[in-house]
């Protein structure tokens, strides 16, 4: 029986992300809506549609099905951090957030250079995902502590910022390949243009 393979493909990965994204788009606004009233819960269906957009973009740059350069760039995120991790009060394992008050300083924003890899890997991870709205001292936006950092820092990310995101990686474009053996090392080169 044969091995069938193939190589890796972007546009289905572009295009997952730019459904996902859009829906992130349409989730936040059902936030937004004092009188929105349907048969699902908008936070649950943003959770859906984010994580699945982080899914999309860890893809792409895992299967080096974008440039090179695109993989080093580095965006500005809004972080928050943890005011004492020795009494830091994680929330319930069934709650996707909780006690931000308590554990985070949102008195000052900090802006932390992420690698747009790294940021999907954070939504991926998340342990909290929480929307704020209407708060004085932070933005409207979604509020993410992945697993790896939620003792230390929470990011805050706006519709608008996370659009940015998904717009960079959906405008990046490969314009040639190679892939080589290095005889030498026993590994694969690759150079993505």
């Amino acid at each position: 029986m044969p091995i069938s393979y193939g190589t890796w493909q972007v546009y289905p990965w572009k295009n997952e992300l730019a459904t996902q994204s859009g829906r992130v788009a349409v989730h936040y606004s059902e936030l937004l809506d004092d009188d929105f009233q349907g048969e699902h819960s908008p936070l649950d269906m943003l959770d859906r549609a984010i994580v699945l957009s982080g899914f999309a973009i860890r893809r792409m740059f895992e299967k080096r099905l974008v440039a090179d350069k695109l993989r080093n760039v580095e965006i500005a995120v809004r972080t928050f951090s943890a005011k004492h991790t020795e009494m830091f009060r994680s929330p319930y394992v069934s709650d996707s957030g909780g006690m931000a008050f308590q554990n985070y300083n949102f008195e000052v924003a900090e802006m932390k250079p992420l690698k747009i890899a790294d940021l999907a890997n954070e939504i991926i991870h998340a342990s909290q995902l929480m929307f704020v709205d209407k708060e004085q001292m932070i933005s409207t936006g979604l509020l993410i502590a992945s697993d790896w950092h939620l003792r230390h820092r929470l990011l805050h990310i706006t519709i608008d910022e996370f659009t940015a995101v998904v717009k960079i990686v959906l405008d990046d474009f490969v314009r040639s390949t190679r892939d080589e053996w290095d005889h030498e090392k026993g590994t694969v080169r690759a150079t993505r243009e």
